[in-house]
């Protein structure tokens, strides 16, 4: 596990704007030299209660067997250099993550505008576990 590293350097970005949002953060880890981390989450919430799967942010770390939802995200924020994911003690456990991720942009930071943007769309969505702080 990664336990001891909080800070990832993103080499890649990717993202889709179909029936879901997905923004997946390409990185350097010490178990991988390009691990993956997706989000992803659907256009809108339906409204429904209890919130049906397809409401919550999904994430998943390189395949299903390291995923997790929104209800282990303590909070997914969008700053102006870099993104931060805080898990709680169950999503670190799942996605092999420390409590808190930074994901810089020190290498390729014109990837950061579209990364940003991406979540402020997942924001609109009703995907109140992501925050945007200072923005450029």
């Amino acid at each position: 596990m990664d336990i001891e590293r909080n800070d990832f350097e993103v080499e890649e970005v990717f993202t889709e704007n179909g029936d879901l949002l997905v923004l997946s953060l390409g990185f350097a880890s010490a178990r991988d030299p390009l691990d993956v981390l997706h989000f992803a989450c659907g256009r809108q919430r339906s409204g429904r209660r209890p919130l049906p799967v397809e409401d919550l942010l999904y994430i998943e770390r390189t395949d299903q067997d390291q995923a997790c939802d929104s209800r282990e995200v303590i909070r997914l924020a969008g700053h102006l250099d870099h993104v931060e994911l805080v898990l709680s003690d169950e999503g670190a456990r799942l996605l092999q993550l420390p409590h808190t991720v930074r994901f810089r942009f020190n290498a390729h930071p014109e990837l950061l505008p579209t990364t940003l943007a991406q979540l402020k769309a997942m924001t609109a969505a009703g995907q109140d576990c992501i925050v945007m702080g200072e923005q450029p």
